[in-house]
């Protein structure tokens, strides 16, 4: 493979390794070396065309063309590959990775470390006991579900074994014949390799035994939260990592050919080059090593998709630091007046739908949601009714008139409407008290469908008086939860739990003296944050453990105020549910302590304030 950077004797960033190390924090000099790393990425993924290209992130996304990458990207943090630390955490199980490489056979991951390393912990371990798990796992469920489908066998013998496994047929005695293995490729322990695989010129042996004897440990967990009886039919090889580094030799012309070996791989690739102090001079910049990791420390916003978009407008030959960093702000400031721009228009054509329909009397629009649910904008959490979200989904009034029955607003604050700027909407709020951000406490805004039309029609929007609610007339609810970011969010999100469970409660009432008795069809609810990663992330939490069935997602929840009993496996199964389907979701270990206190602390939380706020 042809060199990348050729390094040169002349020295333009000052005459000892301190001058150089704060050039290394400019950022023409960061965004130079995230481009000569890309190009070595590019290189690599073009040796393996059949395979698509994830990137870790955050890191990974800056070493990828947008063009050429696949999303939703990957999430392994390298902590859960620190030695002694080892982890197969089961928020970042990935599930839609293993689709990928099934439909694919095999994928390449890209990530990156600063100085000290050839490989991030990240590709050198984290990835490794994930795939070792995986492989683990999938083998002990398959001679589960063979094991299970035999006894019934036995049993009832005549009787067809249920379709768990399709037209699967059993032998006789108790060992796994060709037959069965050809449906199960997981049964065959011979050609199923279980093993976990290291790199020995990173791991020493060791630590590689010490992670080994985990492995076991780590697919009994997942068995435990996750049923893996479609991977058994679906996972045709094993999943096995093969690292490459810029310092790896590989043939250019001749690559090696993973078609007709007994793996899927995931080819681990480490975008930097290892260099003396994380640092380099070359052709008229320094170069950084992992120039694209701990982004909020140097990016001034700039995201990766906005690099490559402007790529050869900051890097103009010749341009200087001073103006990259001019051109940085204002690509930065237009890229977030163009988002603004079109997320309000995209929302104002949902919107103007919704009211239509809504002026028309169509009485399915609960029963529709009008854009595409993704992980940037909401994504449902199955089998319950909870959809989980950032703020543009949760928009004012426009949430209601898109499908959802009750929206949860969990940021500190409330992207205003000038529809609930008039007095006339304070029959409709209610304070639920609480103390959060800014002394702001919960409330609840209940509107009736015509009273929405009402307000929505421009020529009544700005009525004195909203139409007299009408008995049995359907229903929307808003509920805003202040909580705010960090750690001065987390005392008032435990404070937030029991009111968004209330609210919960006099939903499902409301629709049941509506209706008579409780509607087969299940209400859409919408629980969203500023990105929908964190904070909303906990309220939904605390709302699946204590309100719906995990298994129907049907509304169980109690009306006496206490929290349902749970247990941490308990937490962990419907965090479980949530990760596996809301891939944006990022819950902070702050937030997770905060829900698990609330269902197993023996004490209540403290009193709040009372403080009345207008929020609307």
């Amino acid at each position: 493979m042809t060199s990348r950077i050729r390094a040169t004797q002349y020295s333009g960033h000052g005459s000892n390794r301190d001058d150089m190390r704060r050039d290394a924090k400019s950022l023409l000099n960061r965004l130079k070396s995230i481009q000569a790393d890309a190009a070595f990425v590019s290189e690599t993924a073009n040796l393996f065309p059949q395979f698509p290209v994830l990137a870790n992130e955050r890191c990974g996304t800056w070493y990828v063309h947008p063009l050429k990458i696949q999303k939703p990207g990957v999430y392994f943090k390298s902590t859960d590959g620190h030695t002694g630390s080892w982890d197969f955490n089961l928020r970042r199980y990935n599930p839609h990775l293993i689709a990928t490489i099934v439909n694919n056979g095999g994928c390449i991951i890209v990530d990156s470390t600063r100085k000290g390393k050839r490989v991030p912990d990240a590709l050198s371990k984290t990835i490794p006991i994930w795939c070792a798990t995986i492989n683990n796992a999938v083998h002990k469920r398959a001679l589960q579900t063979c094991t299970a489908l035999r006894e019934q066998e036995q049993v009832a013998p005549g009787m067809a074994p249920p379709q768990q496994v399709d037209d699967l047929e059993l032998p006789g005695d108790a060992s796994v014949t060709a037959a069965s293995s050809l449906l199960m490729p997981s049964l065959d322990a011979e050609r199923w390799d279980i093993r976990y695989h290291s790199l020995p010129s990173l791991i020493s042996r060791s630590e590689h035994a010490q992670i080994a004897e985990k492995i076991d440990g780590f697919a009994e967990k997942l068995m435990r939260f996750t049923d893996l009886t479609p991977l058994t039919t679906r996972l045709l090889k094993p999943i096995r990592p093969i690292w490459i580094t810029p310092q790896s030799f590989i043939f250019k012309n001749d690559p090696p050919d993973y078609s007709q070996v007994a793996f899927f791989p995931v080819i681990c690739l480490s975008a930097s080059r290892v260099v003396p102090d994380g640092m380099e001079e070359c052709d008229g910049y320094l170069y950084v090593q992992g120039s694209g990791d701990d982004e909020e420390m140097w990016s001034k916003g700039l995201t990766p998709d906005l690099f490559w978009e402007n790529e050869e407008y900051l890097l103009e030959e010749g341009i200087t630091s001073t103006e990259c960093e001019k051109r940085v702000q204002e690509v930065v400031r237009e890229a977030k007046k163009k988002q603004l721009e079109g997320l309000y228009h995209q929302v104002d054509e949902i919107a103007q739908d919704g009211r239509h329909q809504l002026s028309k009397g169509r009485q399915d629009s609960s029963d529709r949601i009008l854009f595409t649910p993704s992980m940037e904008l909401c994504s449902e959490i199955k089998p319950s009714p909870i959809w989980i979200g950032n703020n543009f989904s949760g928009k004012i009034p426009d949430c209601w008139q898109r499908g959802f029955d009750m929206v949860i607003n969990c940021a500190a604050e409330i992207r205003r409407n000038l529809v609930f700027e008039g007095e006339e909407t304070s029959q409709i709020i209610s304070q639920l008290g609480g103390n959060g951000a800014g002394g702001a406490q919960a409330s609840l805004c209940i509107i009736q469908e015509h009273q929405l039309v009402a307000m929505s029609t421009p020529s009544t929007a700005s009525a004195t008086v909203l139409p007299a609610p009408i008995q049995g007339s359907k229903q929307f609810h808003y509920l805003h939860l202040p909580i705010a970011e960090g750690k001065k969010g987390q005392h008032q999100l435990l404070e937030m739990i029991p009111i968004a469970k209330k609210a919960i409660e006099s939903l499902y009432a409301s629709r049941i003296v509506r209706e008579g008795q409780e509607e087969l069809t299940k209400p859409k609810i919408l629980i969203h944050c500023q990105q929908g990663m964190d904070r909303s992330v906990g309220i939904a939490l605390a709302l699946l453990v204590s309100c719906f069935d995990e298994e129907t997602g049907r509304y169980c929840g109690s009306s006496d105020g206490q929290p349902q009993p749970a247990t941490k496996e308990t937490i962990q199964k419907r965090l479980f549910q949530i990760m596996s389907h809301r891939l944006a979701a990022r819950p902070s270990r702050a937030t997770l302590k905060i829900v698990n206190t609330y269902f197993m602390s023996p004490s209540d939380p403290p009193p709040a304030k009372f403080n009345r706020k207008t929020i609307f």
